[in-house]
C-alpha cells in the first residue's frame, strides 16, 4: 500500500513538473543605424551580431527600406548564408523582427514615420506551441527632453548647446518645463496607443523591445540625481511610468534594480569605423538608457539581461570606457556597427497552468 502511494506521488510530481516546464528563448533589441549605411559593411557587422548570439527574437529599429529593398529580407538572407535562418517581414513603419519562431499574426500599433513620429509593430509567434506578442518600437526622436538638464535643445527648435552667455551649457533646472517639451513629442501618444492595443488583446504575453528616444524614471531618481549629466535632478518621466503603471516591467531595471552601479548606458554607443563624433552634447554627458525590453503576461518572466557592444561611450566630447560600472556585456570584443548599444534579455516562459 505504501509503496503503491509513493508511485502515486511521484506520477503526480512528474505530471506537475511537466505541466509547469518551462521554454527559455532570448529576445535581442537593436538600433541598428540607419540599416547599418553608416559604418562600413554595416549589414556584415549586424549579422555578426546576430550571428554570434543567435537570440530567439530581434526587434529591430531605424529599418528604412532604401532604393524600395526590403531590409528584413537583406538581413536574414545574410544570416541564412552563414547557415542562421530566421523567419520574419516588414509590415510597416521603420521597425521589423526576425524570429526563430513561426509568426501567425501582424498588427500596426502606431505608425507616423510619414512625420517622422515613430512607429510600434506588434508580431505574434508561436514559441514551442505557445502564443506571445512581440513588438519592436521606434519612437519619435524629435523633443529629446532628456538633453535639456544638460543644457542642450533637444531637436525643436534645434540641437544646440543652450548657452548661459559665456559659452557654457545652461541646463533646464525645472522638471515640469521639461516633462512638458517631452509631451511635445509623439512619445505619449505612441506609449498610449500600445496600452490601449494589448488591454483588449491581452490574452497572450507581451514584449516590447524598443528605442524610446526617452529616458525612465528608474533611472532619473534621486540615488542617480548627480550622475550622467542630470543635474541635480530626480525626474518621473512620463512614457516608462505610465508602462509601469499599465504592468509591464522593465526587464533590465527588474534583473538590476541598483541604477548606480547598473546604470545599463544603450546611448551613445561608438561604433566601429565611423570617423565623426557621436556624440551630441560635447560639453555635457549625455549618456542614458533609452534602450529598453518591456513584458508583461502571465508565465513569462525575464531571467537573465545583457548589454551588447563594445561598452565604449562618450561624455563631455571624449570617449568614456563602461567598464567602471557592473552591467554584464557581450560581444565587448566585437565590430560594432551602431550609435547604440544592443539589449538581450532571456526569458522563461511557463506552460499554461490547469484550472
Amino acid at each position: 500500500m505504501k509503496q503503491i502511494t509513493i508511485s502515486v506521488f511521484l506520477m503526480f510530481v512528474l505530471s506537475v513538473n511537466s505541466i509547469f516546464s518551462q521554454t527559455g528563448f532570448s529576445v535581442l533589441q537593436l538600433n541598428v543605424w540607419q540599416e547599418g549605411t553608416m559604418t562600413d559593411s554595416g549589414l556584415i557587422k549586424i549579422a555578426t551580431v546576430i550571428d554570434s548570439l543567435e537570440p530567439g527574437v530581434v526587434t529591430f529599429s531605424e529599418v528604412r527600406n532604401f532604393n524600395n529593398e526590403d531590409w528584413i529580407e537583406k538581413i536574414k538572407n545574410e544570416l541564412k548564408n552563414r547557415g542562421n535562418e530566421y523567419y520574419g517581414e516588414y509590415v510597416a513603419g521603420d521597425v521589423g523582427l526576425i524570429s526563430k519562431f513561426p509568426i501567425s499574426d501582424t498588427k500596426i500599433i502606431f505608425d507616423e514615420t510619414r512625420i517622422d513620429s515613430g512607429s510600434l509593430i506588434a508580431y505574434l509567434l508561436d514559441i514551442n506551441g505557445q502564443k506571445v506578442w512581440v513588438c519592436p518600437g521606434h519612437l519619435d526622436y524629435k523633443y529629446y527632453a532628456v538633453y535639456l538638464p544638460r543644457g542642450y535643445s533637444g531637436g525643436k527648435p534645434d540641437w544646440k548647446m543652450i548657452d548661459d552667455g559665456s559659452g557654457n551649457p545652461h541646463p533646464v533646472n525645472n522638471v515640469n518645463t521639461i516633462i512638458e517639451y517631452n509631451k511635445l513629442s509623439r512619445k505619449d501618444e505612441a506609449i498610449k496607443a500600445f496600452i490601449r492595443f494589448f488591454n483588449l488583446h491581452n490574452e497572450y504575453p507581451v514584449i516590447l523591445g524598443i528605442d524610446l528616444n526617452g529616458a525612465s524614471h528608474l533611472d532619473w531618481t534621486e540615488a542617480n540625481k548627480d550622475n550622467f549629466g542630470h543635474n541635480g535632478l530626480a525626474i518621473e518621466w512620463n512614457n516608462t511610468k505610465a508602462l509601469e503603471d499599465a504592468g509591464y516591467i522593465d526587464s533590465y531595471r527588474s534583473i538590476y534594480p541598483d541604477e548606480v552601479n547598473y546604470p545599463g548606458i544603450t546611448w551613445p554607443a561608438y561604433p566601429t569605423g565611423y570617423k565623426k563624433q557621436v556624440s551630441w552634447t560635447p560639453q555635457a554627458d549625455e549618456r542614458d538608457r533609452i534602450d529598453y525590453i518591456f513584458y508583461k503576461g502571465k508565465n513569462l518572466k525575464a531571467s537573465k539581461a545583457y548589454l551588447v557592444g563594445p561598452g565604449i561611450s562618450f561624455s563631455h566630447g571624449e570617449k568614456i570606457n563602461l567598464d567602471e560600472y557592473n552591467d554584464p556585456w557581450l560581444f565587448k570584443d566585437g565590430k560594432w556597427p551602431s550609435d547604440h548599444f544592443g539589449v538581450l534579455v532571456e526569458f522563461n516562459l511557463g506552460n499554461q497552468t490547469p484550472d
